[in-house]
């Protein structure tokens, strides 16, 4: 593959999403909205916990960063299927880019979305809702690197799938509240009954936000959550090869809208 068609596809895939940024605006609003009305049940609950210094944000702002996450999904798939709409998909195959580079530059801005909604509502929060961690930094951006990778992938892996766009948004959307309040983003997993924590154990956001909640509360380090990383890094890659493997076992074609 060739960097300078790769680069020149995010580019052109950038443009194209900050040409109409509305959905990710309201993606990042959202949370910052509800957040207020979950704080002090969320306080409550911390402190009959034993974390007597928790405001409540430790609990409520990872886990809407993570359900809302989840959301813009839609973003990665409408990126792939507007090109069917467009019919451009095809057009873009004989052209001097190749598939996998149009799939990488689409990919990596899609990875750029994840990451900067899930940063600007963890930095806005820190303003708004004196967030803070009281373990460590490097482990918490670790934490948020990989999972908007796993996000990414997800996303990737249902477009490379589904037979049409509003299979691949429905697909997204169900799945990604299942996996968000399956992992604790509403409620935290240790009120959940047992088949339900067994099942958690193959849900990303488990392992999200159970690092962050590690980091945000128990001063936890790097070393400390290595586990949770290695675990996010290993559903990245299953995701990643499952989707190269649907790309090329079911390719996406104009019509698929």
């Amino acid at each position: 593959m060739k960097s300078k068609q790769i680069l020149s596809e995010v580019r052109l895939n950038s443009r194209l999403q900050l040409a109409n940024p509305t959905v990710p605006i309201i993606l990042i609003l959202i949370p910052l909205i509800m957040a207020p009305f979950m704080l002090p049940a969320a306080k409550t609950q911390l402190i009959a916990q034993g974390y007597f210094h928790a405001n409540g944000s430790e609990q409520v702002i990872p886990g809407l960063a993570v359900l809302f996450s989840f959301f813009s999904i839609q973003l990665i798939i409408q990126m792939f299927f507007d090109e069917t709409v467009w019919n451009t998909w095809d057009r873009q195959q004989v052209s001097a880019t190749s598939l996998g580079e149009i799939i990488t530059g689409k990919v990596l801005v899609a990875y750029l979305i994840q990451l900067v909604q899930l940063s600007i509502i963890i930095l806005l929060s820190i303003w708004l809702f004196n967030f803070h961690l009281n373990g460590s930094w490097i482990a918490f951006v670790a934490i948020i690197i990989l999972f908007s990778a796993v996000l990414t992938c997800f996303g990737t892996m249902i477009v490379s799938w589904a037979t049409s766009a509003n299979i691949a948004l429905s697909l997204s959307n169900l799945l990604g509240i299942l996996l968000a309040g399956l992992g604790g983003s509403l409620s935290p997993t240790n009120t959940f009954p047992r088949w339900a924590k067994a099942i958690a154990q193959f849900d990303p956001a488990y392992w999200a936000l159970s690092a962050i909640r590690k980091v945000s509360l128990n001063h936890a380090s790097f070393g400390t959550i290595n586990h949770s990383l290695i675990i996010l890094l290993s559903m990245a890659i299953i995701f990643g090869v499952v989707s190269l493997i649907g790309f090329k076992y079911q390719p996406l074609t104009e019509g698929n809208h």
